[in-house]
């Protein structure tokens, strides 16, 4: 009977400590993870588009909170508006372009750029009868261009047209400036300009509005750089172990849109409200431009940094790798190949690091 009465006990104790368990491994409260261990809380800036995919896989399929991430993402209608707010301490971190973090920094802000989040996606249209003239930059010699300043294909396009010996900024070609992509796609279907530089979801739209690509960016600049992980060198230096964390988030979400498609395109709709077939189209088709990586790029970094040089819209001898880190994203791309030697996705960004930083 005492004995019967200890194994009774003991069942019951055990049981209790598995349900405890069970219960313990499940409770998700407030910014805990399902281990009960703290997330930290991190306010990331993304402006709506298909190239800030890796956030939204990131956010959506809980690799921030993997790597210990409670991430609130924080949208913003244009890059200045972004990059003021991470200035001011308002969010930690954001993708908004390239152009808009080497400005801050030409003028003495304290930026860092710690990796990427797309390169590509951007292009020149032209109304299709106009394709043959215009599909080459030489032959845009007193053209109208519609574009919006400081835009990764407003910088890159004039410098090409310095490099093909037409001077925009002695009237050999006018760039007429506008708010948005949907305005310069507009500017040129009524006629008012010659060609118009666009980027992602309007390339994807481009046939569908009676346009015609006639060269991208990329034709202009091979593997260009455009949105980079930017946030303050102050903030990092805070806690540089937490950084490796959200490069590892963003190299866990390359790897997921890499390989389910579906569940990214999902994703993305849910920040990007376009249909869904631009989305595929401009993520996936075979002609697709837009590559998203978390890879830094500092070679392109350095390129576009002369870019803004020639064309003026920086005037600065600061060394730009001053305010470029590669070694975070390395380390956590290190890691996880350890504990992952076999993924093919991983190798393919370890030898893109070599190449591209």
């Amino acid at each position: 009977m005492k004995r019967k009465l200890i194994l009774l006990l003991l069942v019951s104790l055990i049981g209790s400590i598995m349900l405890t368990g069970c219960d313990s491994s499940q409770k998700v409260s407030g910014s805990n993870t399902e281990q009960g261990k703290t997330l930290t809380k991190m306010k990331v800036g993304y402006l709506p588009s298909p190239e800030d995919l890796l956030y939204f896989v990131a956010k959506e399929e809980g690799f921030f909170e993997q790597e210990g991430i409670d991430a609130e993402l924080i949208q913003f209608t244009n890059s200045a508006e972004g990059l003021n707010s991470i200035v001011a301490g308002k969010i930690d971190v954001g993708t908004f372009g390239v152009s808009a973090p080497l400005v801050f920094t030409a003028k003495g802000e304290d930026i860092l750029m710690i990796g990427g989040q797309n390169s590509g996606a951007c292009a020149l249209v032209c109304m299709p009868e106009r394709y043959e003239e215009l599909k080459d930059v030489k032959n845009y010699n007193g053209k109208k261009i519609a574009s919006v300043r400081l835009s990764t294909a407003d910088v890159i396009f004039r410098g090409a047209l310095l490099d093909a010996g037409i001077d925009w900024k002695k009237g050999e070609a006018q760039m007429i400036e506008m708010e948005s992509p949907a305005a310069t796609m507009e500017a040129l279907k009524k006629g008012s300009v010659d060609a118009a530089l666009i980027w992602t979801p309007y390339v994807a739209m481009a046939e569908d509005q009676g346009v015609k690509i006639a060269m991208y960016i990329t034709d202009l600049f091979e593997n260009n750089v455009c949105c980079r992980q930017t946030l303050l060198k102050t903030k990092f230096e805070e806690n540089p172990e937490l950084w490796e964390d959200f490069m590892a988030a963003l190299i866990k979400s390359y790897d997921f849109y890499q390989t389910n498609h579906e569940e990214t395109i999902n994703a993305t709709a849910k920040y990007v409200k376009v249909d869904k077939k631009y989305l595929e189209k401009e993520t996936y088709a075979d002609n697709a431009t837009m590559v998203c990586s978390p890879d830094p790029m500092r070679k392109s970094i350095n390129k576009f940094w002369n870019i803004m040089n020639q064309t003026g819209f920086v005037k600065s001898d600061i060394n730009i790798n001053d305010h470029i880190n590669t070694d975070i994203y390395k380390a956590a791309l290190d890691i996880l190949l350890k504990e992952d030697p076999n993924n093919k996705n991983y190798k393919k960004l370890a030898e893109e690091f070599a190449i591209q930083n």
